[in-house]
């Protein structure tokens, strides 16, 4: 009885965790989210075009990739809101066009040939007010009809497409309406809708230190909050603090960025290999002591040691073998050659292509065969620390074999880095206690750490990206659009919306089940029309980007680009069924197809190919998202 008054008091010792609760870590989690396979196939993609390419990844080429995702990303963040609630909208398209070309007409000064004459600040607001009558209509029929939203919403198309060719005939005697700009007030909407943030001018070489040196340590900072909010999610706290811990914490974080600084400010064969050993002796020394100061330290069963062997020896020995074939690939192969030795690939090429496969294929393998011993750590870290060894090999045979600097430098170094972090994870769990039950202190801490650690990697490359060093060489200006601004602001105001608020939760709920959802108190014809809505403003959103980028409209704008919205969202884990998704994978998703659309073009590549690569990603995405997840949720 006495505990008993002790735990509903909040007076006596605190109870521990019950062991039966399930509990997954930080990475189990991640890989059930559904815009994890839209993430890696973003990896893969702008690997695959930065190695190909010149222009591909530099800033230039960033801010052409950003410019095309903007817009696509938009509608499909919306798109990607109205398919979790279980509806299509074909007219979504066509809704970017109408918007953008009634603003131009109600602008455009009256006349035979002209438009009503109106001040923009009267002419917005109606567009606005028709865009969202648009969206309510099509909810307002789906709900009340029981029509399917595909077959509302494809008439909705057919009437906005024909009236976009019909009225700008009536009133220009063209297919394309101009003249925004004459607006007397067309001045002041250009600020909020055609703003321009001009890269070139923007230099930043003393404040603060200069540009790079806050890019460095924002990346050092938020990598390193990424990490500690990893561990605290991962490994179970101790009960005091080691003091000693701590001290070799910062020794090794001392040496670790002076090993980045030293990589980073080099070239040369030697140097790279010099800092490399010391940055990845530093890292791990970092790691050890951090656990050592917060966690429990590892206690080993004997009987935890027996593993199933079959699977586990099949996937390492097929791992070792597929590394070893397309290292021997890579050396064989002449890294200069042009011939072409089957359909547009040349010998260059296909030295590439096994190489990066095979080696990849193996990497993945050996990381499988460590999944299936993990009921004994110890091969399991041994398995793990074998695939980290490898892949650092394998950079330092990129480094040695490569003749650009993009390779010697920059790709080595991030190969080094993740087979460092492999190292580490190895080393780490046989360390220290791995957590078998919830810790809401370290849950909070760690999800915060890892928030912090994100937003700070990202604003560093933010500041990469907007500004430049007077000793920095760019080929011709570089402009960002504001379309970019809308394009982050919406997918951060969505995704709250859609994870934090009482309708993301009937957004899912009518999705997964309306009928369901009407007996527990959800509205949900109410819920659809607002998602119809939704979609209906962003299209909205997206005429005006394009009206006062263009200052004219056409009247096939946006005509069948709905289908794209759609695949964007589904390659960033939406399903096409409803009541699961996600918008930040929607906005993966439309960031996989732009970098796509660009990265042909930037190849050298003939762009006629680029529907059958982007139809090659919606699948490849799909089947690679359903795979990791079934994975994830079967071993939870």
């Amino acid at each position: 009885m006495t505990a008993q008054t002790d735990t509903n008091t909040g007076q006596g010792e605190t109870a521990e965790p019950d062991e039966r609760l399930s509990y997954r870590g930080p990475i189990h989690r991640l890989l059930t989210r559904p815009e994890i396979g839209a993430l890696i196939g973003t990896a893969g993609i702008w690997v695959f075009f930065w190695a190909v390419s010149d222009v591909f990844g530099t800033v230039a080429g960033t801010n052409n990739v950003l410019d095309v995702a903007s817009v696509l990303g938009i509608m499909a963040i919306a798109v990607a809101m109205l398919m979790v609630g279980g509806e299509f909208d074909l007219s979504s398209g066509a809704m970017i066009g109408a918007s953008g070309m009634l603003v131009v007409l109600l602008a455009k000064e009256a006349g035979e040939f002209g438009g009503a004459g109106f001040p923009l600040f009267v002419g917005i607001p109606i567009t606005f007010a028709f865009a969202m009558g648009i969206g309510w209509a099509n909810g307002s029929l789906v709900e009340k009809t029981a029509l399917p939203s595909f077959i509302v919403t494809l008439g909705t198309f057919f009437v906005l497409k024909g009236a976009k060719l019909g009225f700008a005939k009536l009133f220009t005697d063209k297919v394309i309406v101009e003249g925004l700009d004459a607006a007397p007030d067309f001045e002041f909407w250009d600020n909020i809708f055609g703003a321009e943030w001009t890269r070139n001018n923007q230099i930043w070489d003393s404040f603060l230190g200069g540009r790079d040196l806050v890019y460095a340590v924002l990346l050092l900072l938020g990598g390193a909050a990424i990490v500690i909010g990893l561990m605290e999610q991962t490994f179970k706290r101790r009960d005091g603090l080691e003091p000693s811990g701590l001290t070799l914490a910062l020794i090794g974080a001392s040496g670790a960025t002076a090993g980045i600084i030293a990589l980073a400010a080099t070239d040369g064969v030697g140097a790279n290999w010099l800092w490399s050993i010391v940055l990845g002796i530093a890292i791990i020394v970092a790691l050890i002591g951090f656990g050592r100061w917060r966690y429990e330290p590892a206690v080993r069963a004997e009987k935890s040691t027996t593993v199933q062997p079959t699977v586990m020896a099949r996937n390492v020995g097929l791992g070792l073998g597929a590394i070893v074939l397309g290292v021997g690939a890579g050396l064989a192969l002449d890294s200069e050659s042009q011939t072409e030795v089957g359909f547009l690939l040349t010998v260059q090429g296909l030295r590439a292509v096994l190489f990066v496969g095979l080696a990849v294929t193996g990497l993945v393998l050996l990381i499988l065969a460590a999944r299936h011993a993990k009921q004994s750590p110890i091969v399991q870290a041994g398995i793990t620390a074998l695939a980290a060894v490898l892949l650092i090999v394998l950079a330092f045979i990129v480094q040695s074999e490569a003749s650009s600097r993009k390779f010697r430098a920059e790709f080595f170094a991030w190969l080094l880095v993740a087979g460092l972090a492999l190292l580490s994870v190895a080393i780490l769990r046989l360390l220290f206690t791995e957590r078998r039950h919830i810790d809401q202190s370290a849950d909070r801490l760690g999800r915060r750490a890892s928030i912090i650690g994100m937003a700070l990697v990202g604003l560093g490359v933010v500041v990469r990206l907007l500004f430049t060093t007077s000793g920095e060489v760019v080929p011709g200006i570089v402009t960002y659009r504001i379309s970019v601004f809308y394009f982050v602001t919406f997918a951060g105001v969505a995704t709250w919306v859609l994870l934090r608020t009482q309708f993301g939760s009937w957004t899912f709920a009518v999705g997964g089940n309306k009928s369901a959802a009407r007996q527990v108190g959800v509205p949900a014809a109410r819920t659809k029309t607002i998602l119809f809505m939704v979609v209906s403003g962003a299209a909205w959103l997206g005429g005006m980007l394009t009206a006062f980028r263009l200052n004219s409209v056409q009247a096939n704008v946006g005509d069948g680009q709905e289908f794209l919205f759609i695949i964007a969202a589904v390659v960033g884990g939406t399903l096409l069924t409803g009541g699961y998704g996600s918008t930040v994978g929607a906005a993966i998703g439309a960031l996989i197809m732009a970098m796509s659309f660009q990265g042909i073009p930037f190849s050298g590549w003939n762009s006629d190919w680029r529907f059958l690569f982007l139809g090659v990603i919606l699948l490849l995405s799909v089947l690679v998202n359903n795979w990791v997840r079934k994975k994830a949720e079967g071993s939870s």
